[in-house]
């Protein structure tokens, strides 16, 4: 399996969506003449769902296929326009990782009455089970922080999570599966202290951090959180307190800066999702479609992994 870190060939992805974005804008209103597949990407600034463009866009070259790639940049309206156009320009098929569950969904329902297949992949909306999915079952990956939890702490702990962008299909399943696993679990009783979105993003997650550890004098025993570039924000905040022997951080994804405070000691366990996996199981899962020239439903689930300090270099 092709490490999120290691996807050399795509560094120079981002300079290639843009170009591959151009040319085909230029196409004639009667539709491309080669398979031209567009790419909804809910925010490229965040560094999953950019390896995954990034990782469509270098397969489909190799491919001799041409990509449209447009950045919603977290805005539902945005991201629907976005649909429009390309539905306008007939690509011949669409790639969507939907920014929000509901507010994305009627852009299946429009590929659709088209004549477009469409995936979605990583995120999910309402209309998912219309759609060949290619992602990973975020319950799970909360499910996968849990249990580490429970491994290495007694009962009684106090627990505080940060949330992605509230309504987005990982924030809903990744708080469904700490709910079910951890708050709620009769089993092994925990403080859910509170929980906050910090929006996906490292310079908010410190600061929510450091206002948490103000709020409860440090007494805290772990911060979940749902998204590495979370969790590197909240990590920062715990040692900048002197606080890391003394509170267990938690991320999801396994990007390359968690990675590497991992392997410093300094992020207890992030969980590997595989954006290179999702990019290219979407690309094929697309034009398998458009070679088929329908629409079909059904899922292609990629497992979580645990990493901690013990089996980081495996993922370095």
């Amino acid at each position: 399996m092709k490490k999120i870190n290691k996807i050399g060939m795509i560094m120079a992805a981002l300079m290639v969506c843009s170009i591959i974005g151009v040319e085909a804008r230029g196409q004639s209103d009667a539709g491309p003449a080669k398979t031209t597949i567009g790419l909804l990407v809910k925010n490229r600034s965040d560094t999953f769902p950019r390896v995954i463009s990034e990782t469509i866009v270098a397969e489909a070259q190799t491919k001799g296929i041409t990509v449209i790639v447009s950045d919603a940049e977290m805005d539902v309206s945005k991201q629907l326009q976005q649909a429009e156009d390309m539905i306008t320009q007939k690509v011949s098929g669409i790639i969507l990782i939907a920014v929000d569950t509901d507010g994305s969904a009627p852009i299946v329902d429009k590929a659709i009455a088209a004549g477009i297949p469409i995936v979605e992949c990583n995120t999910t909306t309402n209309n998912v089970d219309k759609v060949v999915y290619v992602g990973s079952d975020d319950v799970d990956a909360a499910k996968i922080q849990a249990d580490y939890i429970k491994s290495k702490l007694k009962p009684g702990i106090r627990v505080v999570q940060m949330l992605g962008a509230m309504g987005q299909s990982s924030q809903v399943d990744r708080s469904k599966g700490i709910d079910l696993y951890l708050k709620n679990d009769a089993s092994f009783k925990v403080e859910y202290l509170a929980e906050q979105t910090a929006s996906w993003k490292t310079d908010v997650a410190m600061s929510l951090a450091e206002n948490w550890l103000a709020s409860y004098n440090n007494n805290i025993d772990v911060i979940i959180c749902q998204n590495d570039e979370m969790a590197i924000g909240a990590s920062q905040a715990v040692v900048a307190k002197g606080l890391k022997d003394k509170v267990m951080v938690l991320g999801i994804d396994a990007i390359p800066g968690a990675l590497q405070l991992v392997q410093k000691g300094e992020l207890d366990a992030t969980v590997f999702q595989d954006a290179v996996g999702q990019g290219k199981g979407g690309l094929d899962a697309i034009l398998d479609l458009v070679s088929k020239g329908r629409q079909e439903s059904g899922r292609k689930m990629i497992p979580f992994k645990l990493v901690t300090k013990e089996n980081v270099a495996q993922f370095m």
